[in-house]
């Protein structure tokens, strides 16, 4: 008789998440991050359901699976994770997001790449309009201390901060989570209206 597989929860870690979401190409690392961070984080990962989805043998989801973990992208526990940060509006939460990222004082946003501020924190309405209109494509880059580029299939979006935030909070993962599910994954190309 086999043995049960055991049970593994994948978590994808801040820097996972900032590096493989802020590169506007695909590869089998960003797959894997993207599929994760699509999951339900308090359920047990399913190796071969992964495969399955994604056409893959069982020894290539290892491979990559090794690569992001030796890289500190992903992070591998036998544990339960503490609370789920999936499911509700796709977009709830992210000025909490922001405010968690943001130290006391601190300004930051997400802005879309045609320019329209799509969370804020620390800015008036008018402000965060401005130095979002400013990091539209073709645009000029606007006063901003650090600006993170993130790519999704319908959109790249960009985190600005007045400063500089710490890039290894959580806050990062659960940021991402929300803008996969709103704007989709890199290889996703929406049917045409």
């Amino acid at each position: 008789m086999q043995s049960p597989e055991p049970v593994r929860f994948i978590d994808v870690t801040p820097f996972g998440a900032l590096t493989w979401l802020g590169q506007p190409g695909r590869s089998p690392e960003r797959d894997v991050i993207e599929c994760l961070l699509s999951m339900d984080c308090l359920r047990p990962v399913n190796l071969r359901a992964i495969c399955v989805s994604m056409s893959w043998s069982m020894a290539e989801l290892a491979k990559v699976l090794f690569v992001l973990n030796r890289s500190q992208g992903v992070q591998v526990d036998t544990g339960r994770p503490l609370r789920n940060e999936s499911g509700g509006d796709a977009l709830a939460g992210l000025d909490d997001d922001l405010q968690t990222l943001a130290e006391a004082g601190q300004r930051t946003l997400l802005a879309t790449s045609d320019g329209l501020c799509i969370a804020a924190s620390g800015w008036s309405v008018e402000e965060a309009d401005v130095v979002a209109s400013g990091h539209a494509v073709g645009g000029e880059a606007g006063n901003a201390a650090q600006v993170v580029p993130l790519f999704f299939a319908r959109e790249r979006v960009v985190f600005c901060a007045d400063t500089r935030v710490d890039l290894s909070h959580p806050s990062w993962v659960r940021m991402a989570r929300r803008l996969l599910r709103a704007c989709g994954p890199l290889g996703y190309c929406p049917e045409p209206a």
